[in-house]
């Protein structure tokens, strides 16, 4: 049967150049259906009539099918034709007599993105008589093979009001899709009380386990929920989109489960609405090797599964490796070639040998950075509190001989929950980052993941901006801008900022560049706040929120150490150097917050651009009061850093002077924070549920600016009966016009071999003259600390050298090092730069290849 495409008819007298043919081949699979009904739409939009097929009055061509296709092997040159899957190309030819866009996929999908790009272009276009004006030859491959986004089922009722809503998910994964994004991973079961824990009853009753059901949930329910969940699975799939249920509860045993809700934790094991009865000890493998069985078979089209592998989803230690077994069996006897995603946390080596022994075809899973988004990169050190286990990171699984894939999962739901995030910079960075140990997928979280975390289930989702300021139908369309940059650079990380420069002009006109610039611009304050200015203890997504908490009252916040240790100095250990006369390569808590001031300022300078060229609609005045947002979160740790440091400098020198400047800069961040309150205004809802009230998650930033006003005038009352003796004695800066850090080349290295040195050679030159380089290494695992080697100058090279001895380096790991460099007036600064790139160099071991 031949697919057709709707006759799209504007009237009689029409010229032939108005008219577009849509030549493709019988009978096209579902992604390919859906780039070109874009296409056509996008034709009929700019007033052309497209046509099935080529008439003596047509007057452009679009050629679609795959690379096998022997019309396209016909036209399009064999160096052109796409191979790898998911590639595409684009070429603009002449077919039968006629201008011609040909559009090649290697497969599907890589078809559908070419659609679906040259749907965009056309939309481009101001030309009425030739719609491919805007469109360029292209060739495309993907740099990352799975591009993916995770959601959280953490709150019943907003769930269902989207598992239901059948308009929703098309415009989702058209979203998606369009963004070149190919990976849905739903997760069931993440600290939310008990729902879902497991998720199987949710959908179906097993009759060998009656006892086992999910408390007030009737066999209609069920049959809902089933059928709305597989028209989810097949409309993503007919958008090139393969959905991946992740199961993370096994049984509900309180705890960490409950989510920090009030009660959740003592309604384990009790009969209870909403929850799961009758799963015991006795009868959990039973039980959850039958419904496994039985959701593989309800759900055969999903992409694969993923399951949290450790207590946190209710087993016991003892019960993990004897459970696992068992799944892993059924998996392999019922879905033979699914993919299986095993978290990394507390993940024992024997289990994940127990899942390849059986035959699946299994990854490793963890979480980038840690539960919140940080730089785009892996942290040069992670916190000691968790330096030697499995909880974050890649810690120690980057073995050799490599058994499994790790995928990466960035926990931006962490800390992007609901302002506008969205930087091209960061994604290409963070997607060669993903290439570690031969990676090639990764997943973020999807914008308002924790939305109604912590809400009694059945409370109604509460909305996120107030009407008169909406400019969207669903929440998810406002963040648009983030899911094209997550998916189109990690699928092509040269893509041309056109493709976002364009949709920017579109929506806004005059004044798009100047609000894309700055929300390009204000997308690197988050991440800066977690890597440089962040408590540990707020680590988890149930527990941290760099957007809207102040991390406590200063002497609290004056404790925090920032998640990448070997490149941030805290402020306790400013105050000691300050103190001891000390100086160090990391970036300093000055340094950061100077960092923080001229971002703030590049943002509100956008901010006035945008005002300045025009901007109006709900849509412009609602980003740009998140930009406005972001510039007052800069300064607000700008000036909270300095403070830090000083009333550091007081509790360890008993300096007065110091407290009065940190109430001083205490002051000036209170001043930041009454700037983001005015900011936000009456845009955002006044209550905004991201997490669990009690356990300290605001509704609002002014319930923030209340507490931090009575921490300043708890400060004031400290200073009111502090006790200084003498002034602390600080080692009294150098006189120096230098305030840059030395200049440092690395040499390329090649190849470790054990048993050999590796020579490390830098090139480093400051106006000071140098003070020290020194060369930091270990191997590529996070369990490790790290070595150092002074470099050697020497002089007829002009090049520092250090030696990486032979008998450290080892098949097992790969090697990584950075350099310490210092000038003698005191500037440090390590390198590589992360401003520009990773900051270390990782060096392959060589290995023979295996036979």
């Amino acid at each position: 049967m031949r697919w057709c495409l709707p006759l799209l008819v504007f009237g009689a007298g029409l010229l032939p150049a108005a008219r577009v043919a849509v030549v493709a081949g019988a009978d096209p699979a579902p992604p390919v259906r859906h780039g070109l009904t874009k296409l056509t739409e996008a034709l009929h939009a700019r007033g052309f009539v497209v046509e099935p097929a080529v008439s003596p009055r047509t007057g452009f061509v679009v050629l679609a099918g795959l690379a096998s296709d022997r019309r396209i092997r016909a036209v399009l040159p064999r160096a052109a034709l796409p191979s790898a899957p998911q590639s595409l190309a684009i070429l603009k030819t002449e077919w039968q007599a006629k201008p011609t866009l040909v559009l090649c996929g290697a497969d599907a999908r890589g078809l559908m993105y070419a659609a679906l790009e040259a749907a965009d272009r056309i939309s481009w276009s101001t030309s009425h008589t030739d719609p491919f004006d805007k469109i360029r030859n292209l060739t495309e491959s993907p740099y990352l093979a799975e591009r993916g986004i995770s959601m959280y089922t953490m709150h019943r009722a907003y769930f269902e009001s989207r598992l239901f809503d059948e308009v929703h998910w098309k415009r989702y994964f058209d979203l998606l899709a369009r963004s070149r994004i190919n990976a849905f991973t739903i997760i069931f079961g993440y600290e939310n009380g008990g729902f879902m824990a497991p998720a199987y009853p949710y959908f179906f009753d097993l009759p060998e386990h009656p006892s086992v059901r999910l408390v007030g949930m009737t066999r209609e329910q069920q049959a809902r929920n089933t059928a709305a969940f597989r028209r989810l699975i097949r409309l993503a799939q007919e958008r090139g989109i393969d959905v991946i249920p992740a199961i993370w509860d096994h049984i509900y045993r309180g705890g960490v489960q409950g989510g920090g809700i009030p009660g959740a934790s003592e309604l384990a094991g009790k009969e209870t609405s909403g929850l799961v009865a009758g799963l015991t000890e006795q009868n959990l493998v039973p039980y959850t090797k039958a419904a496994l069985r039985r959701f593989l078979e309800v759900f055969p089209e999903i992409g694969g599964i993923e399951f949290r592998m450790h207590s946190e989803s209710g087993l016991k230690r003892e019960e993990m490796a004897g459970f696992w077994h068992e799944v892993f069996g059924i998996i392999a006897k019922a879905k033979p070639g699914l993919r299986v995603t095993l978290r990394a946390k507390e993940l024992p080596d024997s289990i994940i040998d127990d899942a390849l022994q059986q035959g699946l075809r299994a990854r490793v899973e963890t979480k980038y950075w840690m539960e919140q988004m940080g730089l785009p990169f892996h942290p040069t050190h992670v916190n000691r509190q968790n330096q030697r286990d499995r909880r974050h990171g890649y810690a120690d699984l980057l073995t050799y001989p490599q058994r499994y894939r790790v995928h990466w999962r960035l926990w931006s739901g962490g800390t992007a929950r609901l302002l506008l995030w969205a930087d091209p910079e960061y994604v290409r960075r963070f997607a060669a980052s993903a290439r570690l140990y031969d990676g090639n997928s990764f997943d973020v979280n999807e914008m308002l993941a924790t939305k109604m975390l912590g809400e009694p289930h059945d409370k109604p989702p509460l909305p996120l901006l107030n009407p008169k300021y909406r400019s969207y139908d669903y929440e998810f369309e406002r963040y648009w801008h983030f899911y094209q940059v997550w998916g189109r650079v990690s699928y092509n990380p040269a893509t041309p900022s056109e493709v976002w420069e364009e949709e920017f002009r579109q929506r806004f006109g005059t004044p798009g560049i100047h609000l894309m610039r700055g929300i390009h611009t204000a997308s690197r304050v988050l991440p800066r706040i977690v890597a440089a200015a962040y408590r540990y203890q707020l680590f988890p997504t149930t527990r941290g929120w760099a957007e809207m908490m102040r991390q406590g009252d200063l002497p609290l916040f004056a404790t925090l150490e920032g998640t990448d240790i070997e490149q941030f100095q805290s402020p306790a250990d400013a105050a000691r150097d300050l103190l001891a006369g000390r100086t160090t390569s990391r970036r300093t808590p000055a340094e950061t917050s100077r960092w923080f001031s001229e971002t703030a300022a590049q943002i509100l300078a956008h901010v006035r651009e945008a005002e300045a060229a025009g901007a109006a609609g709900n849509e412009a005045l609602s980003t740009l009061t998140d930009l406005k947002i972001l510039a007052g979160l800069a300064r607000f740790y700008a000036a909270r850093l300095n403070a830090a440091v000083d009333y550091n400098l007081y509790r360890q020198g008993k300096d007065l002077a110091a407290l009065d400047q940190a109430i001083r800069q205490e002051r000036e961040a209170v001043a930041s924070w009454a700037e983001i309150v005015k900011a936000a205004g009456d845009v955002y809802h006044s209550e905004l549920a991201f997490g669990v009230h009690r356990v300290g998650f605001p509704r609002h930033w002014k319930e923030e600016l209340e507490r931090l006003q009575a921490g300043l005038d708890k400060l004031v009352e400290e200073r009111t009966g502090a006790q200084g003796g003498a002034a602390a004695t600080r080692s009294a800066p150098r006189e120096s016009a230098d305030t840059s850090p030395p200049r440092v080349q690395i040499e390329p290295v090649g190849n470790a071999q054990p048993g050999r040195d590796l020579v490390v050679s830098v090139k480093a030159e400051d106006e000071s003259g140098i003070g020290a380089i020194r060369l930091r290494y270990r191997h590529l695992t996070q369990f490790e600390d790290y070595q150092t080697a002074d470099m050697q100058l020497d002089a007829i090279t002009g090049r520092y050298t250090a030696r990486i001895p032979g008998d450290f380096i080892s098949l097992k790991w790969d090697l990584m090092f950075f350099i310490e460099a210092m000038d003698k007036a005191g500037n440090g600064r390590n390198y590589p730069d992360l401003e520009v790139e990773a900051p270390y160099v990782i060096v392959p071991v060589h290995r023979a290849p295996s036979r």
